[in-house]
């Protein structure tokens, strides 16, 4: 009698090294580039939020994100190694994007516009300097530069945006969301209290429904736009979380896979259905990123981070100098060979590098403790002169690594052994989030 092969789970068909979560950040922040594209060069209306592709990409690249960086939190025992991997994935490139944008693309849409660069590194209140100050810590205050780019089909819509790179206003949210999961991670709710991420993820739904069926009655915070974005977003994220924390549970099934799909869509005829379809959606992308055989797409070079950052303030560019009117193609092209070209310099030159630091030594919990002691064997070695030599070689050699440590030098030790570059950590899902 055969025995019963056991059911399949999300975490048994998980493999790190060979799952599709590449190919999919890729693809969506292509969609993105489209998206955007078609309202920059003018050769579309900008759809409603609801039915927008860029708006669900950008869901998609939140609940990836969730399932990914909730695994790396998990992983990441150390709350400080893990805020540092992420300061690392995502604040290197958005800075070097900001000078891009504020000291190259923007003075080039400048001086088309004026002939001359003169008073636009002096401009106020938005001037260039600003720029970079004001949104370095990733709450973007302004999007235009000196006033900058006007004459663009985008800002000459109803309610059109005056700004060189709308995309980056999703990067805000997810730094929110990396802090939350940090924290739960470290009260060892993700560990030991799973259910309490359900519980988060329901009252996000909750107060969605709140929002609407009775808008009107809800406190000004509550109606409010800002609660409206975390409310998406946030369930989102959460629902991501869920599917890592309960996958050695959730089946990978296809047919399952199918039928989130069928919620997905149906989900998004309801108004405001981007945080209903959050757990249908959810599914969706991880099952698809571990059923595709696509894996070795971005395995080497991951450009959807950069695609994403860049793709906006490009296009716009060459919509200030008139390429849009050559058609879509050569616009589409032009745009997508400049957007790959600095997609790729930014993982070359800054991203991959940054990532490169990940495993530096941080003092984190105990570490403090280490450097205490080690500095105080310092003051003593300098007080007790040359004695201190033979001190350390006692009984005719010098210690095992870790033979004297006490559980805070054990610790810092094996988090740093832990902290080995996971090749899942290189690519969070950054690249959305009009993202």
């Amino acid at each position: 009698m055969s025995r019963q092969q056991p059911r399949q789970t999300l975490g048994s068909a998980f493999d790190p090294r060979r799952n599709s979560f590449g190919f999919l950040r890729i693809g969506l922040a292509l969609v993105v580039f489209v998206q955007h594209g078609l309202a920059a060069g003018g050769f579309a209306p900008a759809p409603t939020a609801q039915y927008d592709p860029a708006v669900l990409a950008v869901d998609c690249f939140f609940v990836i994100s969730g399932f990914l960086i909730t695994r790396s939190r998990v992983q990441v025992r150390s709350t400080p190694r893990f805020l540092w991997h992420r300061f690392l994935r995502v604040l290197p490139g958005f800075w070097v994007c900001l000078v891009v944008v504020a000291m190259v693309i923007a003075p080039l849409g400048w001086l088309h516009e004026h002939r001359t660069l003169a008073g636009y590194f002096g401009s106020h209140p938005h001037g260039p300097f600003t720029y970079l100050t004001a949104n370095s810590l990733l709450a973007m205050r302004f999007y235009d530069i000196a006033g900058t780019p006007r004459q663009v089909p985008i800002a000459r819509m109803p309610g059109g945006p005056v700004a060189w790179d709308g995309s980056l206003w999703t990067l805000f949210w997810e730094a929110l969301c990396y802090l939350g999961i940090a924290a739960l991670g470290a009260y060892g709710l993700l560990r030991r209290r799973r259910a309490v991420v359900g519980g988060l993820t329901v009252a996000l739904w909750v107060v969605w429904v709140l929002r609407w069926s009775a808008l009107e009655r809800l406190p000004t915070l509550l109606a409010s736009d800002l609660a409206g974005a975390a409310v998406r977003l946030g369930s989102l994220f959460l629902a991501g979380a869920l599917l890592y924390l309960y996958a050695d549970r959730v089946p990978f099934s296809s047919r399952l896979g199918l039928l989130a799909v069928a919620l997905t869509a149906a989900g998004l005829l309801c108004p405001d259905g981007h945080t209903v379809i959050s757990l249908p959606l959810a599914y969706v992308c991880v099952w698809a990123a571990l059923r595709l055989p696509l894996w070795k797409v971005a395995a080497r070079d991951d450009l959807s981070y950069g695609t994403y950052i860049y793709s906006a303030p490009v296009q716009q560019l060459f919509a200030v100098y008139g390429l849009h009117r050559l058609g879509l193609v050569p616009y589409f092209l032009t745009c997508l060979a400049a957007t790959t070209m600095l997609a790729l310099a930014s993982w070359r030159l800054v991203e991959r590098p940054a990532l490169r630091l990940k495993n530096r030594s941080l003092p984190g919990p105990g570490g403090w403790a280490v450097l205490a002691r080690l500095r105080h064997r310092r003051l003593g070695a300098g007080a007790a002169g040359a004695a201190a030599i033979p001190a350390q070689r006692r009984g005719g050699g010098e210690r095992a690594a870790g033979a004297d440590e006490g559980p805070a030098e054990r610790a810092v030790l094996g988090e740093q052994q832990q902290s080995e570059q996971d090749p899942q950590e290189k690519g969070d899902a950054v690249g959305g989030q009009h993202r």
